[in-house]
């Protein structure tokens, strides 16, 4: 199948223009990643295409486009790019509109639960990340990696709300906040009256 672009270069060429002028700065490690987010999205959208001619290694530190990863590392720059085709673009373009303020840490926590990446690396360091596990990761499209709802979850699979406390209440001074193992908070309650008996408090 044909890709949607005709080198990886032209989408970096495209990224460039946007991050300068945004004024964020881009560097090898944050674009290959969008690179990567770009080739998934694209691919389970549209059929297994792929948005460019690229294939991604899986590593510790992420995927590695490993031609990509040592031409920008020795500071290549193009002059000159053949404008997106349209469905490239808007691939291209939903990706920098959610990940362009995003930190590194909020970048590495969407891959760490990507399946794609897991796959490949249970294959050993360095493994290709195969296109069509790309797609099924991502199959439900961008929206997979804008909401990070499904990202929001214990170790056990239950959620939790990330813009509010997990407690039902402010705990009084007497009740004591404990948290499990799973990051989940608790409240140790302690009744409000004594409980008494004819040999002194049961209860306190």
């Amino acid at each position: 199948m044909r890709p949607a672009t005709r080198s990886s270069f032209d989408i970096l060429y495209w990224l460039k223009a946007k991050s300068q002028k945004s004024g964020r700065a881009v560097d090898p490690v944050f674009q290959i990643k969008l690179l990567y987010f770009g080739q998934a999205v694209h691919a389970a959208v549209h059929g297994g295409e792929k948005l460019m001619p690229a294939t991604f290694l899986a590593t510790d530190v992420g995927p590695i486009e490993p031609d990509i990863f040592l031409v920008l590392e020795q500071g290549f720059t193009l002059n000159a790019a053949v404008a997106l085709a349209p469905s490239a673009e808007e691939t291209v373009s939903s990706i920098w509109q959610v990940c362009r303020d995003k930190t590194m840490t909020e970048i590495d926590l969407i891959l760490s639960h990507d399946p794609a990446m897991k796959a490949a690396l249970s294959r050993g360091r360095n493994s290709e990340i195969l296109l069509s596990d790309m797609a099924k990761a991502y199959q439900d499209g961008w929206p997979a990696l804008a909401d990070k709802e499904a990202f929001n979850k214990f170790p056990d699979g239950t959620a939790f709300e990330v813009n509010r406390s997990t407690l039902k209440a402010v705990p009084t001074a007497r009740q004591e906040v404990r948290f499990t193992a799973d990051g989940r908070s608790v409240t140790k309650w302690i009744p409000a009256k004594r409980i008494v008996s004819k040999g002194g408090p049961l209860l306190n």
